[in-house]
């Protein structure tokens, strides 16, 4: 199929007590009959067909989502596809929220769908796979499925461990702060042994840290060029960050599914929306020049 797809996204923001544990909601909407695309690294998802089916391709044959899922955290681009017209509601967890909901360490559990009673427990797994027959049977509209999954997430969340807040958070200030910051400068903020403080990244985050510069770099990347705005001193900088054209390239197409040109906002598809401020939520897009140059200012979570 051609690259423009008739698709929608609607991002609700969390409650705000959620807020510290969740990206956003939303509804994604597809007219199409069926759909090929790829996700991006991603964080993970708790989500829900109202309509339609989809299924991923991991390193085997493609996976049959189910009409309730749970994606744990993706480390590299994966194609999906879709049989619609389809309607899927979720909650995109962040690091913090995937740890206190899961206890499930990424570097065990990632680029795969989870069972939800390995998530939630088996009671709230219930009041979760029963929710697509509510929504169907008319019981809930979409605002009220959102709601019912935010109250599951609610009541499964855990209270994380002061160290580990201070692994997360450090982390992403220091993915946040350069293209290629040095992995001296993160040992120096984690209050761990060098050993421990790539044994927690790796929990926590799926990849050691040499790895998870080159994820974030380029993903940051990627949701840059895909400004339909972007000043020349910052485009340079990005370039700069990678060997040349071919490695920016090949680094955005495995961990997005996509080269610079095709994640241009006039491409219509879907991952514009999902590499957008909205959408996906980890690493600061906008450093303090950054910020500066592009007339934004500076925020915490993209």
């Amino acid at each position: 199929m051609g690259d423009r797809i008739s698709h929608s996204f609607e991002f609700v923001a969390a409650p705000p007590d959620l807020a510290p544990y969740l990206n956003s909601l939303y509804i994604w909407r597809s007219p199409d009959a069926h759909l090929d695309d790829v996700l991006p690294a991603y964080s993970g998802q708790m989500a829900i067909f109202g309509q339609g089916a989809g299924q991923m391709q991991f390193d085997s044959a493609p996976v049959e989502a189910g009409d309730t899922f749970i994606l744990a955290p993706l480390c590299q681009a994966r194609r999906f596809s879709v049989n619609g017209p389809a309607t899927l509601l979720g909650v995109s967890l962040n690091f913090r929220g995937w740890a206190a909901l899961s206890g499930l360490s990424v570097h065990d559990y990632h680029d795969c769908f989870l069972q939800p009673a390995m998530v939630l427990g088996d009671e709230l797994a219930g009041v979760f796979t029963g929710l697509a027959a509510r929504f169907r049977d008319g019981e809930l509209d979409e605002r009220g499925l959102l709601d019912a999954m935010s109250d599951i997430v609610r009541r499964g969340i855990s209270v994380l461990p002061k160290q580990h807040l201070t692994v997360i958070d450090r982390t992403l200030e220091w993915l946040s702060s350069s293209f290629k910051p040095e992995l001296e400068d993160l040992y120096e903020k984690l209050p761990y042994s060098k050993r421990q403080s790539q044994r927690l990244v790796a929990q926590f985050f799926g990849q050691s840290p040499v790895r998870l510069v080159r994820r974030y770099r380029a993903v940051r990347a990627a949701t840059l060029l895909s400004l339909p705005h972007l000043p020349e001193e910052i485009e340079a900088e990005i370039r700069e960050a990678f060997y040349d054209q071919a490695h920016l390239i090949k680094e955005i197409r495995f961990f997005t599914g996509r080269t610079p040109k095709r994640l241009q906002p006039a491409s219509g598809l879907p991952i514009s929306d999902m590499l957008g401020p909205d959408g996906y939520g980890s690493v600061s897009l906008f450093g303090s020049g950054e910020a500066e140059q592009l007339g934004k200012d500076p925020i915490d979570e993209w």
